[in-house]
């Protein structure tokens, strides 16, 4: 960690490699299962931006602060997706979904976080920027 508190170098976890993937020419995986819960990487960006981790509608990642934690456990050889819901909130961002899931939204979109399915399914498991806009938009309704 840097001087002024922010992390300076992505960590991964050691069990957690870089291949090529199907979903977007690279992606994290995973070289031995991991248990729900584990912490696998701290980005230092915006997780789009600096990849390797694909985005799928059906998750087996999500936040737990500044890191991506596994949701559930997760075999040996699996690649490791987080839903950009979770996250982006950039006006203008756009990316096409082909994900094999049943819940694929075909389009990924800034607003994604505000759908209400999304909010109950990911609940305790969004950025923090993402969360604050969840709180404040939960204060507004009441």
């Amino acid at each position: 960690m840097g001087l002024d508190g922010v992390v300076s170098e992505p960590w991964l976890h050691p069990d957690v490699e870089v291949r090529t993937s199907a979903i977007a020419r690279r992606g994290l995986f995973t070289t031995k299962p991991l248990a729900a819960g584990t912490e696998v990487v701290r980005p230092v960006g915006p997780i789009h931006e600096q990849g390797p981790v694909n985005h799928a509608c059906d998750p087996n990642l999500g936040w737990a602060g500044e890191s991506l934690v596994t949701l559930r456990d997760i075999a040996a050889d699996e690649e490791l997706v987080v839903d950009y819901a979770m996250s982006i909130t950039e006006p203008g961002f756009l990316i096409r979904c082909h994900c094999p899931s049943y819940r694929c939204r075909q389009m990924v979109e800034p607003t994604d976080w505000q759908i209400p399915q999304l909010q109950r399914r990911y609940a305790g498991h969004f950025a923090p920027n993402v969360q604050l806009l969840i709180e404040a938009q939960a204060r507004d309704s009441s």
